[in-house]
C-alpha cells in the first residue's frame, strides 16, 4: 500500500470512529435491539374493534383539509404520508373521507370496516430518547378511532368519539440501561409505576390492558374511574344532573393481544423507529382525524367537542418526557 493509500485509509478509519461514538454512547444497546428488549404486551377487550396499526392507510383514506377563512376545504384529496405538510399548526387536518364521529355510536361500524380493509396489521412506532441521566422508551400506537361508550348508561346513550388516536407506553431505564419505572397514558394525563411492582411476561416485556374504545392503558383489568383533571366541567355537570357516576374506562383481558414475538401467543406487533422529523409524516403539524363529538341524552344529543389529536412530536411527553411523567400519579 502506498503513502497515500494509507494516510486516505488512516483518515477513513478516524472519521467512522468518530461516528461510531457520536451515533450510541460508549457500551449502549444499539436502539432496535433496546426497543425489542421492553416493548410491551397489549391486551385488549373482546369487544375492541381496533388495534394498533401503520398510519399509511388512514392517510390514504384521508382528504388532507386546511382552515381557509373559518371553513375547512380540501387540500389534497389523495395525500401521500411523505407529503404532508409541515408547517402550519392545526389549520391543517386529516378527514377520514367516508366516516364520521358524529355518526351513530361515533361512526364505530364505519371506521371498523375501513381498519379492517387497510390498516396492514398490528404496529407500534419506537423511540429511544435521552432525558439527563435517564433513558425513556416510548412506544407510540395509532388506532384508527377512539369511540368511548359511558359504562352506566344503556349502550349508545352517552358516549365520546374522534378520528385517529395516538397512545404512548413509557419505559424509563437508567444510564446503564436498567429498568427503573414505566408510565402509560391515559386520557389527558396517565399513571406511573416502579418496574419492580409491574406485571411482566418474559422479565423484560411489561404487560397493558388497553381500555374498551378509549384506548387509555392501564396496569391492571377492571373498571377504571377517569382522572377527574382529565374530564370537562360540564361533563362533570351533566352526570350530577343525571345522578350518575363520574366516568370510567373499562379493561379486560379476554380479548387478543399483540406485542413482540418471543412472548405469548399474541399478533406480533413489529416496531418501526421514529424520531422528531422521521418518517416526514412525524412533523405534520395538524391533527389525524375531523373532529370530536360527544352524544347524551336530549336535549343535547351529538355536539361537536373538541378537535382530534395531533402526532407523537406535538405532545408535551415527547419534547419532556421524564417532567411530564413527573406530574402523573401512581398507579
Amino acid at each position: 500500500m502506498n503513502a497515500r493509500l494509507r494516510r486516505g485509509a488512516a483518515a477513513l478509519a478516524i472519521v467512522s470512529l468518530a461516528l461510531a461514538a457520536w451515533a450510541a454512547p460508549a457500551g449502549a444497546t444499539p436502539a432496535p435491539r433496546l426497543l425489542a428488549e421492553y416493548e410491551p404486551v397489549s391486551h385488549f377487550d373482546p369487544s375492541e374493534r381496533f388495534l394498533p396499526t401503520k398510519v399509511q392507510s388512514f392517510v390514504a383514506d384521508s382528504d388532507l383539509e386546511q382552515l381557509v377563512g373559518g371553513r375547512w376545504v380540501v387540500a389534497d384529496p389523495a395525500p401521500d404520508p411523505g407529503d404532508l405538510p409541515v408547517t402550519g399548526g392545526t389549520s391543517w387536518r386529516l378527514n377520514q373521507t367516508s366516516c364520521s364521529p358524529a355518526s351513530d355510536l361515533g361512526g364505530l361500524a364505519c371506521y371498523g370496516a375501513a381498519a379492517d380493509q387497510g390498516s396492514g396489521g398490528p404496529a407500534v412506532y419506537g423511540r429511544v430518547a435521552h432525558d439527563g441521566d435517564r433513558i425513556v422508551l416510548q412506544y407510540w400506537y395509532f388506532y384508527y378511532d377512539d369511540v368511548y361508550s359511558y359504562p352506566f348508561a344503556p349502550p349508545g346513550s352517552l358516549w365520546q368519539a374522534h378520528e385517529g388516536d395516538w397512545e404512548v407506553v413509557n419505559v424509563v431505564l437508567s444510564s446503564d440501561e436498567q429498568p427503573l419505572f414505566v408510565a402509560y397514558s391515559q386520557h389527558c394525563l396517565g399513571q406511573q409505576r416502579p418496574w419492580a411492582a409491574m406485571p411482566q411476561l418474559g422479565d423484560t416485556h411489561p404487560v397493558v390492558y388497553v381500555a374498551l374504545g378509549s384506548h387509555a392503558n392501564y396496569f391492571s383489568p377492571g373498571l377504571h374511574p377517569f382522572n377527574s383533571m382529565c374530564v370537562p366541567l360540564q361533563v362533570q355537570l351533566l352526570l350530577r344532573g343525571l345522578g350518575l357516576p363520574q366516568p370510567a374506562d373499562v379493561a379486560s383481558d379476554g380479548g387478543p393481544s399483540a406485542g413482540p414475538n418471543d412472548v405469548g401467543d399474541g399478533a406480533v406487533m413489529p416496531i418501526h423507529q421514529i424520531d422528531d422529523d422521521s418518517p416526514s409524516w412525524m412533523s405534520f403539524p395538524g391533527t389525524w382525524g375531523e373532529q370530536q363529538f360527544l352524544h347524551a341524552p336530549p336535549p343535547i344529543g351529538t355536539v361537536p367537542f373538541g378537535a382530534s389529536p395531533q402526532g407523537p412530536a406535538f405532545h408535551d411527553v415527547w419534547a419532556h418526557p421524564l417532567a411530564t411523567i413527573a406530574g402523573w400519579p401512581a398507579g
